[in-house]
């Protein structure tokens, strides 16, 4: 599950219950952000449920945007046995979430490591890459053409050693283009990948994207995305040492104009591929809790305005001073030759997501924590900017205790979450303490499974209090203008 798919399960619990679900919120009183919508995604039919859903993610279909697809670390309610794990899908703009047992993994938690991407057209078409269990680190790389039905997606390609596959596709001509970023131990020492679909998955491509010297292995994130011109890049960390405890890593960036699948479009001072947005940052390595009960050392985020392929966001995330963890992000405007300096920096936070939309407004999404101790919290937020973070617009979408629920595994909420621009719309997914205490939601939530209001807790069909734990959350908040 992340690096190095860790499945440090301490309990997993499973349940089945119906409850009729709340009412939608209205938009709190003084946001100036319109009908902000935040939905805590398990279904009522789950409402007895304590798992920990973390690690959540989303796709939406390109032309039919009420169609939804997302995933977490979340079991099969009906067992292992089954040979499937769940994706959740939303046929009505995110209002309401059910499950379908499509994913052919069989983990205590469904999948390890999954993301996924869907395309145009009329089916809706989806694209997965996840590590399956049973296996040994075993990439499957999955395909279904209705995401919304029950028919089990299909294997187009396989094989082990990987390590979190993060997948974007796109409709290019008439062609769906399939690419998903990973960290191939197979191709150590230079192990950042992108293997490459043109076809729709038919027949792949693995394009070595590292052509410097490592320290063994580059880090687990390899971040592709795509314009609307056909324009893709990938972002990745370049390990240059590693002392056990912190990596010393720059920042890359490689882009691909023609698909061609070369990702060498873009070249180094030092005359080989792959700009270096920043150098020697120290990324510190924690396989265990270290911030508000997650692991660090994975952050990153890649997006490209989809109407100007020259303009590219970079977020991630390293050590600065005493600080545990800050999120950096910067902008380049001619194609990734140049780089700007930090456009905006976070302290003691983690999970940051990049998107852009159709008017050029950026989303940021991410994740900190404020306070310490048994006082600390998770703070959810996404900030929007028109002027490359000069100013911003801010929306806290959650403020969740961070010291509870205990953790089960790691990643405790996830190595990260995700963030889409979709029309006038940034749609996301994150998770969150589902602790049903409206003061921990800023901006309303909703509620499929069964909670007591009065009381702050979760409840059965029964009536009886269930243990609150992680759950994914869906939102989506108007772009600004």
């Amino acid at each position: 599950m992340g690096f190095v798919t860790l499945l440090l399960l301490l309990t997993v619990f499973t349940g089945c219950r119906t409850s009729p679900a709340p009412p939608a919120p209205s938009p709190r009183p003084g946001s100036t952000l319109g009908a902000v919508v935040v939905v805590d995604m398990i279904p009522a039919s789950l409402s007895g449920e304590e798992n920990q859903d973390s690690e959540p993610f989303l796709s939406v279909h390109p032309t039919d945007p009420r169609k939804m697809a997302a995933s977490a670390f979340t079991p099969n309610p009906e067992g292992t046995a089954s040979g499937f794990a769940p994706v959740f899908v939303s046929e009505d703009d995110g209002n309401t979430w059910s499950l379908r047992n499509i994913v052919p993994s069989a983990g205590p938690v469904g999948t390890g490591d999954i993301t996924h991407a869907s395309t145009g057209g009329t089916a809706a078409a989806l694209y997965a890459g996840i590590l399956r269990i049973p296996g040994n680190l075993l990439l499957n790389e999955l395909r279904t053409l209705d995401f919304a039905s029950s028919g089990a997606m299909s294997v187009q390609a396989s094989r082990s050693q990987i390590d979190q596959p993060f997948v974007q596709a796109a409709r290019i001509g008439l062609n769906d283009r399939v690419y998903v970023g990973s960290n191939d131990f197979g191709a150590a020492p230079r192990t950042a990948t992108l293997d490459v679909s043109l076809d729709g998955g038919t027949t792949w491509k693995s394009v070595r994207v590292e052509p410097r010297d490592t320290a063994g292995q580059d880090g687990p994130s390899v971040r592709p995305t795509v314009a609307r011109d056909g324009t893709v890049y990938a972002a990745y960390f370049g390990w240059r040492s590693f002392d056990g405890n912190v990596a010393t890593s720059d920042v890359v960036v490689v882009r691909d104009d023609s698909a061609a699948n070369t990702f060498q479009a873009l070249v180094g001072s030092d005359g080989l591929p792959g700009r270096l947005v920043a150098q020697g940052v120290s990324i510190p390595w924690s396989n265990g809790p270290t911030l508000g009960q997650e692991r660090i050392g994975s952050t990153l985020s890649i997006a490209v305005d989809p109407n100007n392929s020259s303009t590219v966001y970079v977020a991630w995330g390293d050590r600065v001073g005493t600080d545990i963890y800050t999120i950096h992000v910067r902008r380049s405007t001619d194609r990734g030759i140049s780089w700007s300096a930090d456009l905006r920096v976070i302290a003691n936070a983690t999970n940051a997501a990049l998107a852009i939309a159709n008017n050029g407004t950026v989303g940021l999404l991410y994740q900190r924590v404020d306070g310490s101790g048994s006082g600390s919290r998770w703070e959810t937020r996404l900030e929007q900017t028109r002027d490359a973070f000069t100013t911003t617009q801010n929306a806290v979408l959650a403020s969740v205790p961070a010291d509870t629920p205990a953790i089960q595994f790691l990643p405790y909420i996830g190595d990260y979450n995700y963030l889409l621009a979709v029309g006038d719309e940034f749609r996301g997914v994150f998770s969150a303490n589902n602790t049903p205490d409206l003061a921990n939601f800023p901006q309303g939530v909703k509620y499929q499974r069964r909670i007591n209001a009065t009381s702050k807790t979760l409840e059965d069909a029964s009536g009886q209090s269930v243990a609150s734990s992680i759950d994914p959350f869906y939102f989506s908040i108007p772009v600004v203008r």
